[in-house]
């Protein structure tokens, strides 16, 4: 099979003659097809051919009646109206999803093979989190901890943020140990997503709509094989399983907090609960190590608590947070 032409228009669906073609009527206008071809070294039948599937997209104008020259068409024009007929085509492909998915399901091998898939690999679990996340239309809720199989792609979060999709993550409270985290959450957080904060997880889950939900097959094998789980009592009980995890989480303190200083309590009080080192909680609120020792000991003399988590689960309780 021949490979597919991926070049600069690769996206738009130009073979590679086509894309030569234009490209050298926009540097070069006003060639016969006899010159268009000896430039690029293909035949003249070729280059003709071409020519007259441009000249269907609309990206090169046909030589007159009385003139053998062909010119482009302005990119800026030709070139929108082509990806306009491309997003067209997906959205119809994207319409069928739903009948394929039926015909998958009659000739799976079982009833198990309908509502539960093993995806294996680390290239594959990837684009399909990548895809989901495309897809994504409501709701995105996330159980949220290592291991990563691939960095977080801020773009695709907050376009789907852009587009109205609810997004509500638990985080383990590792994550906010690591500064770069941190900054795309309040990112994130600004955008739009509600973030809330443990101090463990039980698994990595994702559930996109009410469609589907990701999570690993077993416990340390997050980067090589997960399941995809569809509509059913499973998805239902994973569902619930999110829920439950974030109504006992304790919200992610917001970056710009400004009513100090019952707001520097209420943010140490969430990282506490969280169960964050006194070094990460240092690096959060932009203080010494010393001084949130300090502050931990002020406020485990205030609720009579023997821990630091046993401080921020009093001050929940007595809704500080």
């Amino acid at each position: 099979m021949a490979e597919q032409w991926t070049g600069r228009f690769g996206g738009l669906g130009l073979a590679a003659d086509q894309e030569l073609l234009y490209l050298h009527l926009l540097s070069t206008p006003g060639l016969s097809v006899g010159q268009l071809a000896a430039a690029l070294g293909i035949a003249v039948e070729q280059a003709q051919v071409a020519l007259g599937a441009l000249a269907e997209l609309g990206l090169v104008e046909r030589p007159t009646a009385d003139g053998g020259v062909w010119s482009a068409a302005a990119p800026d024009v030709a070139l929108e109206e082509l990806l306009l007929r491309r997003e067209l085509e997906l959205r119809r492909t994207r319409g069928r999803i739903t009948e394929l998915l039926r015909t998958y399901r009659r000739t799976s091998s079982g009833p198990e093979g309908e509502l539960v898939e093993v995806i294996t690999g680390r290239e594959s679990i990837s684009e399909l989190w990548r895809s989901l996340q495309v897809g994504v239309r409501q709701q995105l809720r996330v159980l949220d901890k290592p291991p990563y199989i691939r960095r977080s792609d801020p773009e695709l979060e907050l376009a789907a943020l852009g587009r109205g999709v609810r997004m509500r993550v638990v985080y383990e409270s590792q994550v906010l140990r690591d500064p770069e985290r941190v900054a795309e959450i309040q990112l994130y957080a600004g955008a739009g997503e509600q973030a809330r904060v443990l101090p463990e997880l039980p698994l990595k889950l994702a559930l996109v709509d009410d469609r589907w939900a990701l999570l690993p097959v077993s416990s340390g094998t997050e980067l090589q094989s997960v399941l995809l789980v569809r509509p059913s009592s499973l998805l239902d009980a994973l569902a619930g399983l999110f829920e439950l995890y974030w109504s006992r989480a304790m919200r992610v303190p917001a970056a710009d907090s400004t009513d100090l200083p019952r707001d520097r309590h209420r943010q140490l009080l969430t990282l506490l609960a969280a169960g964050l080192t006194d070094e990460s909680i240092a690096r959060q609120m932009g203080v010494s190590t010393r001084t949130v020792q300090r502050w931990v000991r002020e406020l485990m003399d205030r609720f009579g608590a023997r821990t630091r988590f046993q401080a921020g689960i009093q001050a929940a309780r007595a809704d500080l947070l």
